[in-house]
């Protein structure tokens, strides 16, 4: 394999890192908030009283735990007193720094019935916040208000595509018709051969395509590929239609997508007598911030032709056989950047 067919794609992976280094965010007062209760009517009073009393004490409740510097949770259980056989039930209140998971509040408070909490569910909240810091975590500067970090960039409802890719096609030699692996003159006495070898073709492209989000961990993606060369010649343009299905996984500063995809060429170089008619693969991308509703990504993938590549004899119809067989296959590199637009949040 040649030094630029190594280089380019640890350009690539490199550039990724230097960018990420720079997208980092401390946590701050940001909460995810979670409860369990035997009985369902105990949980949703006490989730929705704790949001309000989180919104007025001007915390940030997040759908998304990893954004979140502290995990505020709450535990609704059966309980009997000997002091007071009046008590029915214990709430649990606890609160962990999610960085660490180090518990920093854990207590409990007995109750007879959910009327009774009414007075008392701003002293819970409060007890159960009270270490949280009043700015964020890390240094910063005093006066400086206090701003949540955006991440309207990882909840976009359609995000248009755009990457520089570097694919690496590779034609697997098939023995079909050889003979020992060479082509040849037919005749009395084989002496007129050709070898053949593996073909590695390393050749830039570009993918354009249109992303939506259809739900909070699917998102489904259309494109158009185009990349340059064939195994005569690097000038034939070669494009395709693609289709994936990704899942979505979000942290505080990456949205990684591993998915599933096809392509359907849409020319076939006349190097080549038959073509498959589709690929199969599958790959990830992994994005970071790049705007307030964009974000620059790296894609990784790996795709197989289903089905022989037959290419016609390059030493000319003398020689057989008339067609040589590959099994075609892509690994393929590339860093984009996608633009989000319609918010889902």
């Amino acid at each position: 394999m040649k030094s630029g067919m190594i280089k380019a794609p640890l350009a690539i992976v490199l550039f990724f890192m230097a960018a990420y280094s720079f997208a980092i965010e401390l946590p701050n007062r940001i909460i995810y908030m979670e409860g369990t209760a035997e009985q369902e009517a105990h949980k949703d009073f006490f989730m929705t009283m704790f949001m309000e009393e989180a919104d007025a004490a001007g915390l940030t409740v997040t759908s998304i735990r990893e954004d979140a510097g502290f995990i505020f949770g709450f535990q609704v259980q059966s309980y009997t007193s000997v002091h007071d056989p009046l008590i029915n039930y214990l709430v649990l209140i606890s609160l962990v720094e999610n960085e660490t998971g180090t518990e920093m509040v854990s207590f409990g408070w007995p109750f007879i019935e959910l009327d009774d909490m009414y007075e008392h569910i701003h002293l819970l909240f409060s007890m159960g916040v009270a270490l949280i810091p009043e700015h964020p975590i890390g240094e910063m500067e005093p006066g400086v208000a206090f701003v949540p970090p955006d991440t309207r960039w990882q909840h976009q409802r359609f995000y248009l595509r755009l990457s520089i890719d570097y694919p690496i096609t590779f034609y697997e030699l098939q023995s079909t018709g050889l003979r020992q692996g060479a082509a040849y003159i037919p005749g009395p006495i084989v002496v007129n051969t050709q070898h053949l070898d593996h073909i590695i073709m390393p050749r830039p492209g570009i993918t354009v395509g249109l992303e939506w989000v259809f739900h909070n961990f699917v998102s489904a993606e259309v494109n158009f590929q185009g990349n340059l060369g064939d195994p005569a010649t690097y000038e034939f343009f070669n494009m395709a239609i693609g289709a994936q299905l990704k899942g979505i996984i979000r942290t505080r500063n990456l949205m990684i997508q591993p998915y599933g995809a096809i392509s359907v060429p849409l020319n076939i170089s006349p190097e080549f007598h038959e073509f498959p008619p589709f690929a199969a693969g599958g790959g990830a991308q992994i994005g970071i911030r790049g705007g307030r509703t964009s974000s620059i990504f790296l894609d990784v993938n790996f795709m197989v032709s289903i089905g022989d590549v037959r290419r016609y004899n390059p030493f000319g119809a003398s020689f057989r056989p008339d067609f040589i067989h590959y099994r075609r296959f892509v690994v393929g590199f590339g860093i984009g950047y996608k633009f989000g637009f319609i918010n889902r949040r």
